[in-house]
């Protein structure tokens, strides 16, 4: 039903405006008390729309992923948790390895870029001066969601993988994670240098949502359909699983 599906679309974007303003305000009681609702809009509107797009049905039984990262986020910010990223000693470890790495792939785009500390610096002909990359750029957050949301899927799904493959998927998860974060930073900035703080600061709003969506979507679309298959009858894997239990 095509109703459902702009309804559900309608729903997803409403919790991400919420969340968004959440996340510009302090995490009074208001806020918390809402909390609730913006995390079930959003699960009641991303089910209706992978349910009603055939193009994603494949996604269907990830909404509840969507969801619990989507709580998680606002978890984050409701107790306060970007204090504890911005000053903890992995906060600012990620926040220099961002900066570190948004450095070289700025100089492998020609891009004319000195680093100070968390600062990027630009030349002629950028129409930024200068950046700060904060330790809550650099993914620590991502991968505290990640984590949440591994262990949500994996108490089910992580009965057929084993230990080795649920390690490699933790693994190669964490490091897409970080690399999606990578990316967003240097995507930002990239976009501040051509077409001015505005851009930057639309790009730096919405892009890391998009961004997450986009990389949990692909992750975890992979993980269970390999899940999937070698829980069907007749893979060696399963045959195995199944005499040793």
């Amino acid at each position: 039903m095509r109703w459902r599906v702009i309804l559900g679309a309608a729903l997803v974007a409403l919790s991400l405006v919420m969340l968004r303003f959440f996340q510009l305000s302090d995490a009074s009681l208001l806020w918390i008390g809402l909390m609730g609702g913006g995390v079930l809009i959003f699960a009641l509107g991303s089910k209706w729309v992978l349910d009603g797009v055939q193009r994603l049905a494949e996604f269907r039984e990830m909404w509840p992923v969507f969801s619990a990262a989507m709580g998680v986020a606002w978890l984050i910010h409701a107790v306060q948790i970007e204090n504890y990223a911005s000053s903890s000693v992995l906060g600012k470890m990620f926040g220099v390895m961002t900066v570190d790495a948004t450095v070289a792939l700025l100089h492998l785009s020609n891009v004319p870029v000195t680093a100070s500390g968390d600062i990027l610096a630009f030349g002629p002909p950028s129409l930024i001066g200068a950046v700060e990359v904060t330790p809550l750029c650099g993914g620590f957050l991502s991968v505290l969601m990640f984590i949440v949301a591994f262990n949500f899927v994996t108490f089910e799904v992580g009965k057929s993988l084993g230990i080795t493959r649920l390690t490699f998927l933790l693994i190669s998860g964490l490091v897409v994670t970080l690399m999606a974060a990578i990316l967003r930073v240097f995507v930002v900035t990239l976009v501040g240098f051509y077409w001015g703080f505005d851009a930057l600061e639309l790009a730096h709003t919405y892009l890391g949502y998009a961004l997450f969506l986009s990389v949990a979507s692909a992750f975890w679309y992979i993980a269970l359909t390999w899940n999937k298959r070698l829980a069907m009858p007749g893979n060696p894997s399963s045959i195995r699983s199944s005499s040793v239990s």
